[in-house]
């Protein structure tokens, strides 16, 4: 009787060894596709992100050249209304850049 519940217990051993075997290989291809998704996710998302980033520095360059239009065209009426002032101006700006510069 000894024998036969080593044996059988041999047999469990070597059927519950197989069941885990094939539990694991099965945990392993699960994993493997979670990470395919997840990689794939991560991917489009990726995409989107820069999509965005690229439609958002694209939005900010135009904003940025019509605000520099804008500015450069008031800049110009300023100057044809009061030329005078303008020259002042530049000629108080260039003593100022002169003294500043042989200090």
């Amino acid at each position: 009787m000894g024998d036969d519940s080593k044996t059988a217990k041999g047999a469990s051993a070597a059927g519950d060894y197989e069941a885990i075997s094939e539990q694991l290989a099965a945990l392993q291809e699960d994993m493997s596709r979670l990470a395919e998704t997840v990689g794939a996710i991560a991917e489009r998302r990726g995409r989107s992100m820069a999509a965005d980033i690229a439609e958002g520095l694209g939005e900010a360059k135009h904003y940025a050249e019509a605000r520099g239009r804008s500015a450069e065209a008031q800049l110009e009426a300023s100057v044809a209304a009061h030329p005078w002032m303008t020259i002042g101006l530049a000629a108080v700006a260039g003593f100022l850049m002169g003294a500043l510069s042989r200090r």
